[in-house]
């Protein structure tokens, strides 16, 4: 098996090989330069990061054969990962790292106005709500749905700096309101631990995540909008979906997209909150075509005799009509405008209008809404 670079590696000797071949504008070598390296932070308050970025450092002058001094080489290193961004694709898997220096100085705030998307390699920053004249743009460098103290050991970890936002201040952010906050630390942090160190047996994962799910549902009655059972869900369907458990992924994504993301993702242009209702839209597609045996203990889909077909057009439908306010990048839109488009004519095709069906759809959302409670119940 040949050795690959960690992402970090490959990338800091892609860029000193580009410096050495004048691939740089003055420019644009400028604008990197101007970059915070906070390699005195980095050094003094996280050992790891820094044993490892000394370590990649060395070996990429080793193996670019380099003029560079070793000092330079290790501000390149530092910048990179205070500045960098997780490189996804347009349904948010991560496939790597992104620098973009001008995009790097963007700050942050948890109460972000804004928010970054790539499409192959293009970089996207969106506004997600009305940015007023003046206003500054924020992103979020974490995932703000995390609680306040979670999100500033983030902050701090990474980026050296304490959040002073509007969602930062005591007592403004729905998150951290828990009727007994003792329970909050453990109960937090150990079913994000399994899904961070078991992750290699999809199975497995599976069961552990259900059981860390109830736990926190029966023993602390935890809301399904706090982390980390927002974590644990998505998590959960992932490996449901891997595992080939088609039904349950689909009741667990139909909880997200009817119970979950409405309250953490409020605005409707959020990207997350449109590449889930895609996923479910997916499911749907698939379970129409070959609806999977119920396992013993789970859930019957087939008691509920759902129409499919209604419920995919009216979250394509949905997906189309708010396309222009979405925040997702143009490859997703096309992507969704295709198979709403397919499945669009296949109503036509047999004589049938979704946009003269409304009664009929918004049955089959009572029947799913009737699924989501019993499941919920369940647990």
């Amino acid at each position: 098996m040949p050795r690959i670079l960690p992402n970090n590696a490959r990338a800091m000797l892609r860029m000193v090989l580009r410096i050495g071949h004048r691939r740089y504008t003055n420019e644009e070598r400028d604008l990197f330069l101007l970059l915070e390296t906070h390699i005195k932070d980095i050094r003094d308050k996280n050992k790891s990061q820094w044993n490892r970025i000394a370590l990649t450092s060395k070996a990429v002058k080793a193996y670019s054969g380099t003029d560079l001094e070793l000092d330079a080489i290790l501000e390149f290193g530092a910048r990179l990962d205070v500045n960098s961004f997780n490189l996804v694709t347009p349904l948010h898997d991560r496939i790597g790292l992104y620098l973009d220096p001008g995009a790097a100085f963007i700050n942050h705030s948890c109460d972000y106005n804004s928010v970054v998307g790539f499409d192959g390699d293009e970089l996207f920053v969106k506004a997600i709500r009305t940015i007023q004249k003046d206003e500054q743009i924020f992103i979020s460098y974490i995932d703000s749905t995390n609680p306040c103290d979670i999100r500033q050991a983030e902050l701090r970890e990474r980026y050296f700096f304490d959040c002073r936002c509007p969602k930062c201040e005591p007592g403004e952010d729905p998150a951290d309101l828990l009727p007994d906050p003792s329970t909050i630390e453990t109960a937090e942090r150990n079913p994000i631990d399994i899904t961070v160190t078991e992750n290699s047996d999809p199975s497995k994962t599976v069961s552990q995540v259900e059981s860390a799910m109830q736990t926190l549902r029966q023993t602390y009655s935890w809301p399904l909008t706090r982390q980390p059972l927002i974590t644990l869900r998505d998590e959960l369907i992932t490996a449901l979906l891997s595992t080939g458990k088609f039904n349950s992924a689909f009741i667990q994504a139909a909880i997200r997209h009817t119970r979950v993301d409405p309250i953490v993702y409020p605005l409707d242009a959020h990207p997350l909150r449109n590449i889930h209702a895609w996923t479910l839209a997916k499911q749907a597609i698939h379970l129409s075509q070959e609806m999977d045996p119920d396992p013993v203990g789970t859930i019957s889909l087939y008691k509920y005799d759902m129409n499919f077909s209604l419920i995919i057009w009216s979250i394509l439908n949905d997906l189309v009509n708010r396309e222009s306010q979405s925040c997702t990048v143009p490859s997703f839109k096309k992507i969704v405008r295709s198979a709403y488009d397919e499945v669009n004519q296949e109503f036509l095709v047999n004589g049938l209008d979704p946009n003269h069906m409304r009664e009929e759809i918004k049955k089959e959302w009572e029947k799913m809404d009737r699924l989501v409670s019993l499941a919920l119940d369940k647990n």
